[in-house]
């Protein structure tokens, strides 16, 4: 019952070693602003008092939980009474190596997470009503856990030196999946100590032995996980997640102080690579819904740090930190619409608590209501308690009352310029999320979860898609091979780009936006790129320049093109994917309607014919987002000329 309604936290879990726009934007001088302020704060000596801070903690989860309100209570029983009658799913080594056989991950990745799910229901119903009724299903549970052979998933057991197949018990590797169970362990541990003791003292000594063998043992004698970054290379969400999991590890169940502190400097050391590599807008490469797992990461690891420390470890001034946490509603269309370049999904809600723990340090109110309404979103009522994983069972007990006691309130910026990500989000009203909202990309296409798309964009009316980023589909062992960009949904041909000479954009940092320059006045917002760079040579493009004029008044776009080729192959097509129907009855005119608004296209047919043609989607990943079909519009060009100009203009009209 429970394997059919999983859907794994760890979206980003695949280990995709394409080197990363972030990585390029590296400061000359390593900040090193985590380890810098543990150094001046006296390193272990600012966490001095973690005993007192867990009694602290203790006292204050056990707290809020009993000050639930009975529907929650009681819908938290339910679930956990059902948990009851859970029965185990095996993880056999079929089930594992079907990864290496056939490249599905999807099917041990639902039994492996359907086990951590009941662990997390099971003990959010022994600490609402804390009668001892679910002990003896954690422990099953807690066992069930400790005896898989590994917690790696299948796509990143390739990091041991055996390589794919199955684990090598020899040799424990840690990944996303490691991190999250270590925490989900150690909060068990931590929460139901004494009664587990009471169950059976094997239990508790059987968990301290695993995080010892499997994290705490190859965390402190390994460099050589190319997540931890200090090998050099790209490093992602990666490398923040899996610190933030093994810190908590370390503050809530590690006893000894030594050992402790070793850990933690070296959390913070690792997770400065992550935070090295992160230009001064605070743009996250991976886009909104890898945020949670990056930017979001990074405030937890911070909270916990700072409130160990009793805030003696301290970055609540520290404004590029700031900006990561901005970064996420510069992003945001509306309700649960985001600007989805790479692999982001374009409906997503960024976990709340981590938006509201930003807006919380930094004092700034916009965050605080955004994540009010966030949550919200999420909890449709208000008196739901999602035991999803336990650590985020935790999170929400620990911020439900001040969510529920922000306004919710998204800021709906109007004007939203990254330029070191090369990302501008804009709408034709602040405020709001009436009108017209458009964003693109200039960049390269060597991101972290790279989609070929530079130059790409994306128009909203009334925050509803009218010209549409795709995503990406559900995550097999092709997605992160030599075979990424066979994905038709990973192609520049079915982004809103143009194919030169019939040639599409290739992955790779040499292919990249060019003279990129953004400009803003009251009266219009303006994007200029070369784009030619972002295609070979056999696309023969000298240049290809993108101007976008955003005008808020007309609720307006106009994308104009100057091109200069090398030579005519054949005619060039500009692409344009959207999900609504399409009116092509007038030469020059596209109809495209929406609810309660039309967007009119324009162009000139004397230079532009119009083609459009549909596209199947059967994935599982984006068919709840855009129904079975999506429509690419193409307007080719008539005339076979080395160099001109056209336009396009998009006007949204009631």
């Amino acid at each position: 019952m429970y394997i059919k309604k999983i859907t794994r936290i760890a979206i980003c879990s695949a280990a995709l070693l394409l080197p990363g726009r972030m990585q390029a934007q590296h400061p000359a001088t390593p900040r090193n602003i985590l380890y810098t302020t543990w150094e001046q704060a006296g390193g272990g000596q600012a966490l001095a008092a973690t005993a007192s801070w867990r009694a602290t903690q203790y006292r204050i989860i056990r707290e809020k939980t009993a000050q639930l309100p009975p529907a929650t209570r009681k819908a938290l029983l339910q679930e956990a009474d059902k948990a009851l009658d859970f029965t185990w799913p095996a993880l056999t080594a079929s089930l594992y190596r079907e990864y290496k056989i056939n490249g599905n991950r999807s099917n041990f990745e639902q039994v492996q997470a359907a086990r951590r799910k009941v662990l997390s229901t099971l003990v959010a119903g022994e600490l609402v009503e804390g009668k001892g009724k679910y002990l003896p299903q954690i422990v099953n549970a807690l066992w069930m856990i400790l005896e898989e052979s590994t917690w790696v998933l299948p796509a990143h057991i390739t990091a041991q030196k055996a390589g794919s197949g199955l684990p090598d018990p020899a040799e424990p590797v840690i990944d996303l999946v490691v991190g999250e169970t270590a925490a989900a362990l150690s909060w068990t541990q931590f929460l139901l100590h004494d009664q587990l003791d009471s169950v059976d003292p094997m239990v508790n000594k059987r968990i301290t032995y695993e995080l010892q063998h499997r994290v705490i043992t190859p965390f402190l004698e390994r460099q050589d996980f190319w997540w931890m970054g200090f090998k050099g290379g790209m490093v992602n969400n990666w490398n923040i997640w899996v610190n933030t999991n093994i810190l908590q590890t370390a503050l809530l169940v590690i006893p000894e102080t030594d050992i402790r502190n070793r850990v933690i400097e070296k959390t913070i050391r690792s997770a400065d690579n992550f935070l090295n590599a992160y230009p001064p807008d605070g743009g996250c490469d991976e886009g909104p819904t890898y945020w949670g797992h990056a930017g979001g990461k990074l405030i937890e690891m911070i909270t916990w740090l700072q409130s160990a420390s009793g805030h003696r470890l301290d970055w609540r001034k520290n404004e590029l930190i700031h900006q990561i946490g901005a970064y996420i509603y510069k992003m945001h269309v509306d309700s649960s619409r985001f600007v989805n370049f790479a692999d982001a999904s374009a409906s997503t809600i960024p976990p709340p608590h981590t938006v509201y723990w930003y807006g919380e340090a930094y004092n700034d109110p916009l965050l605080k209501g955004f994540a009010a309404s966030l949550y919200r979103l999420s909890n449709k009522d208000t008196t739901e308690v999602k035991t999803a994983s336990l650590p985020f069972f935790i999170y929400e007990v620990l911020t439900r009352d001040s969510l529920l006691a922000t306004t919710p309130k998204a800021p709906y910026h109007a004007v939203n310029w990254l330029p070191d990500l090369q990302v501008v989000s804009l709408r034709s009203k602040a405020g709001t999320a009436k009108g017209l909202f458009f964003a693109a990309q200039g960049g390269h296409n060597a991101e972290s979860h790279n989609h070929n798309d530079v130059g790409n964009f994306v128009l909203y009316m009334n925050g509803k898609p009218a010209l549409l980023d795709v995503g990406v589909g559900t995550y097999t062992k092709q997605t992160f091979s030599a075979d990424r960009y066979q994905l038709w949904y990973m192609q520049s041909q079915w982004h809103n780009c143009p194919t030169i000479n019939g040639v599409q954009q290739l992955a790779g940092r040499q292919f990249a936006a060019r003279e990129v320059q953004f400009t803003h006045t009251a009266a219009r917002s303006v994007l200029r790129m070369d784009i030619a760079a972002a295609y070979p040579e056999a696309a023969a493009a000298d240049s290809w320049q993108r101007i976008f004029t955003f005008t808020p008044a007309t609720r307006s776009l106009q994308l104009e093109e100057i091109y200069r080729l090398r030579a005519w192959k054949e005619a060039f097509k500009l692409h344009f994917m959207t999900v609504l129907p399409v009116d092509t009855t007038t030469p020059g005119k596209l109809l495209l309607q929406g609810e309660g608004a039309q967007l009119v296209m324009t162009y000139d047919p004397a230079l532009l014919e119009v083609l459009t043609e549909q596209q199947p989607v059967t994935d599982g990943r984006l068919t709840p987002v855009w129904g079975s079909t999506v429509t690419r519009i193409t307007l080719r060009a008539r005339q076979e000329k080395l160099s001109g100009k056209h336009q396009i203009r998009f006007v949204m009209q009631p």
